[in-house]
């Protein structure tokens, strides 16, 4: 699990195609000191698994169906810089809110605004998800926790504070990019316990 509140952010370093497999190499930060092959972190909101790593390097593999959700390719995640996290413990605050790291798509983004050092950021998502979403709930973006200011059918509104744009990589967004996202999986138990109890409502 994580909190989607980014650590690190990490360039890609090296990237080799196995079969339908990418193996990624990200550089690995000075903060990360007591990593563990095999540990959970999110990179750009997607819970991968540590491979191998040594004083320089994080390596990572992305399978296929990482790969179809995500639509990265070595020609899109070259040059790439990633916002990581490494999984929250029962000790661990939660600054933002709860993700998985299974994200459930792609949303694009419709406009950018600027407002004083914020940034006013309208996305779309697919249709089949916006009931998954309400206003000053939860959306997380490349492993990043947001709030949603407003929506309205499938686009939603969130605002990027300076902050956020200064630890993340949410400051490099130009419209028309297609971002990782995540549903809040709380939110997401609640409606499909209501669809259910409701269809049972109605087989009466």
């Amino acid at each position: 699990m994580f909190s989607g509140v980014v650590e690190q952010i990490s360039p890609v370093l090296e990237l080799k195609t196995q079969s339908k497999n990418i193996k990624l190499l990200l550089r690995r930060p000075a903060a990360y000191s007591s990593l563990k092959e095999g540990e959970s972190i999110s990179v750009e909101g997607v819970c991968l698994t540590l491979e191998s790593f040594d004083k320089k390097t994080m390596v990572f593999s992305l399978g296929p169906e990482t790969l179809k959700i995500t639509g990265w390719t070595s020609k899109k995640l070259k040059k790439k810089t990633c916002n990581l996290e490494r999984s929250i413990t029962l000790q661990s605050p939660i600054g933002g809110h709860l993700l998985t790291g299974h994200i459930d798509g792609l949303a694009m983004v419709k406009q950018i605004k600027k407002q004083g050092g914020s940034l006013i950021v309208q996305i779309e998502i697919p249709g089949e998800f916006k009931n998954f979403f309400f206003k000053k709930g939860y959306i997380a973006l490349n492993g990043v926790s947001l709030t949603i200011n407003k929506l309205k059918g499938s686009c939603l509104e969130i605002c990027l504070i300076p902050k956020t744009l200064k630890l993340t990589n949410l400051s490099y967004i130009k419209k028309g990019d297609l971002l990782n996202f995540e549903v809040d999986y709380m939110f997401r138990f609640f409606v499909h316990g209501f669809e259910a109890f409701y269809k049972k409502v109605q087989a009466k």
